[in-house]
This record gives C-alpha cells, structure tokens and sequence, in this order.
C-alpha cells in the first residue's frame, strides 16, 4: 500500500487533523507493511529475507555466498575471490568477441599458471616479452588426445613432414628414410641405400666404412665414380686388400690384391 499519512491539521488544537485512533490506525498499517517488507509480518527477518534491491549502489561490500543471476554490463575492476563455478562446477566465461585477454603489466608478460590436483605444482603458460616484438597465433594440434612437445623434453614423433631440416649433432638416424639425400653424409651407414646418392649429381659420401650384405648400383641413367688418385696420392693410402681406385697417372682402374696394386684392365 502507499504511505499512510497522519493529518496534522493546519495548526495545533485546530481540529482539522486525524483523531489519536485515526493516527494510530494510520501508524499501524505503516508498521504492518514495514514489518511485512522486511520479516515475516510480526517480526523483522532483515539477515535472512531474501530482498531484490533496485538502483543501489554498493560501496566497498563484501558478498558471501553463492552469487546467481544475470549482470549485464557491468564494469568490475577488481575483483577477488575463489570458486567462481557454473552449474556444472566449472568457469565459463563468454566473451562477446570469444577472446579472453590476461594483460600483462610491470615486469611480467600475461600468464596462466595450471595446478596440479593437489596444487603443489604448476605449469606456467606465459606470452613472450614485450622486448620479442611477437603477435601471433599459435592453433592447438588436430586429431586425438596427445601431449605437446616442448624444446627439451624427449619425444616421439609419428607421421611428421620435417621441410628443409638441418639434423646436427652426435646421436644416430635410424629407420628406414625414403626420400632424396642432398649433401654429404660424414660417418657410417649401415644397411641398406636403395635409389639415387645425390640425385644427379653424385655426391661426396666420407667415412671409414658403409657396411651392409652388399651395395648394389642400378639404373642405366649414371654410373658409379670410383675415387680418383695419383700414384703418389695411392702410394700414401693406408692400403688393404680389396681397395679399388682409379689411378689418374696411368689411367687405370686398379684394386689392391694379395698385397699388391694390380691393373684390372
């Protein structure tokens, strides 16, 4: 109801006001509605009645409990708290451009750290630094459930193109590789080569053995390109037998045999 009034009259005594029971009644049902508003209509329940409140303005308020609903834009610029859940006990944040932005500022570049289930360990993932220069998009990997694979972990990888590689170091190639080689190859091969050993254009293959059953060379577009030495230069070797050359001082394939260099032709 609205507001019941107590008339008052004009001037005091002057008989144009309400009579005490009329105020009384009057001040009764304000109280009723008060009491109504705010309790159970006998006593007042302000902690536990649940209000909808319309146009206020919270200062500094401190908001226990589950907070439900619906705001609708709405600034907050700080905000903290823990246990922000869905109905499914997740965090959903929908953003209108379905972009999330975790600023950075000071020293530090925007991060989310990922705890472990028992929120002793964390995994940070951190933006580079302002001194990169780096805008990019970086797309999650297709196909079923895996793990990522970082600069310095150990990992397999299956069904991957490597384009242009550069593959350094002291470890082993092993496997079966089809495909062109183009460039030298320092150290030894063991198994089997089948194809073309530079394409082309034959390249340099060094190292002290390629072993295997045996080597064969097929195909009728090249040949294959014995090492060409002088006599000097085949006086100098390390001689053993089975060593074949071409000796470009007399012209002649030779092959080292029965502890001697022989002419095969």
């Amino acid at each position: 109801m609205a507001k019941a009034a107590i008339g008052v009259g004009s001037s005091a005594n002057d008989g144009t006001g309400d009579d005490l029971r009329s105020g009384a009644v009057k001040i009764n049902a304000n109280f009723s509605e008060l009491y109504t508003e705010l309790g159970d209509g006998t006593n007042l329940q302000t902690t536990s009645k649940a209000q909808t409140l319309t146009n206020k303005t919270l200062t500094a308020p401190t908001i226990n409990g589950v907070v439900g609903g619906t705001a609708t834009s709405q600034t907050i610029t700080t905000l903290t708290t823990e246990g922000i859940q869905n109905a499914t006990g997740e965090l959903e944040i929908t953003a209108a451009n379905q972009v999330v932005e975790i600023q950075g500022g000071g020293s530090n570049s925007g991060a989310i750290t990922l705890n472990c289930e028992q929120n002793s360990h964390g995994q940070k993932i951190i933006a580079q630094p302002h001194s990169a220069n780096t805008t990019n998009t970086m797309l999650l990997p297709q196909g079923a459930s895996s793990t990522l694979v970082s600069l310095v972990s150990a990992d397999t990888l299956t069904n991957k193109t490597l384009t242009s590689p550069t593959i350094t170091g002291t470890g082993a190639i092993a496997g079966t590789f089809t495909g062109n080689i183009t460039g030298n190859v320092t150290g030894n091969v063991t198994g089997n080569i089948d194809g073309i050993v530079g394409g082309n254009t034959p390249a340099a293959v060094t190292g002290t053995a390629i072993s295997g059953t045996s080597i064969a060379v097929t195909g009728t577009a090249g040949a294959m390109t014995l090492n060409t030495v002088t006599t000097t230069q085949r006086n100098a070797l390390s001689a053993a037998n089975g060593m074949v050359v071409y000796n470009s001082t007399t012209s002649k394939i030779e092959a080292y045999a029965g502890g001697a260099w022989v002419q095969l032709h």
